[in-house]
């Protein structure tokens, strides 16, 4: 099956699912969502597939948002269902029963910050920036993403990431836990390539089991928060605050904000 935003290459037990909007850093919109859920659906059906490389084609990994994508005066419902639709991706990005590398390059921004935390090994190419921004532009952040950034570097660490919106380089993610590995940028995809082997060579079915074991420990609670991010989506986008914190963080000014 083809795609208008992903691409999906390769044969035999190991598949790379590359994100495909390089114009736009690869910035997510309801049509890379729809792709996601139906190449990760068509994926997962794939007999004998044993790893799903993540990568980005072009300059960057993912720059998040395609916020010509998201209007101000979108209804409530309509940002709900948005929502929903791109929890759904991560849920199913998070359970694929093929192991899940995210092999990450340069900007790596909002959801493209956390789409790699749904993965099950993150490597990162010395280029990298990432930022979790999505309060600094006055929105909370969704896809219930929250869980799988603290597990991975602990609450304290996982609020700063989150609500100071600050930027991390490779070494700094490998240093917090949220990679695995650091690589020079022209050696991503062997790196890639390389981890995958190596989970090849495991017996398939201990990884399948112990894979979905962690994460069934890992993500018990997960969903019994998920309808406060989508309740969050849709008041944030009613708020007088999104669009002046959205316009001060481009411009660099220094916002005013009004009461609620």
């Amino acid at each position: 099956m083809e795609f208008e935003t992903i691409r999906i290459e390769g044969d035999g037990p190991v598949r790379h699912l590359i994100l495909n909007r390089p114009h736009v850093h690869n910035a997510v919109n309801r049509q890379f969502v729809s792709d996601m859920n139906a190449a990760l659906w068509e994926l997962d059906r794939i007999k004998g597939l044993r790893v799903v490389i993540l990568r980005g084609e072009g300059k960057s990994f993912c720059s998040g948002a395609d916020l010509k994508d998201r209007p101000f005066n979108e209804p409530a419902t309509s940002t709900v269902t948005r929502s929903k639709d791109s929890t759904h991706m991560v849920d199913i990005l998070a359970s694929l029963s093929p192991i899940t590398i995210a092999c990450i390059h340069n900007y790596c921004i909002g959801g493209g910050a956390v789409l790699p935390a749904f993965c099950d090994f993150r490597i990162a190419a010395k280029s990298t920036k990432l930022t979790i921004n999505e309060i600094s532009i006055g929105v909370n952040l969704g896809w219930n993403s929250i869980p799988p950034v603290m597990q991975l570097v602990g609450a304290a660490r996982a609020k700063e990431m989150i609500i100071l919106g600050r930027t991390y380089e490779a070494d700094q993610l490998l240093e917090i836990g949220y990679v695995n590995e650091v690589v020079k940028d022209d050696d991503l995809i062997a790196a890639g390539e390389r981890l995958a082997a190596h989970i090849c060579r495991q017996p398939p079915m201990p990884v399948w089991s112990t894979k979905a074991s962690i994460n069934a420990y890992a993500r018990a609670l997960d969903g019994s928060i998920q309808h406060l991010d989508h309740l969050a989506m849709a008041f944030m986008g009613k708020s007088p605050n999104t669009p002046i914190a959205r316009k001060t963080y481009f411009d660099k000014s220094t916002p005013e904000y009004v009461d609620e």
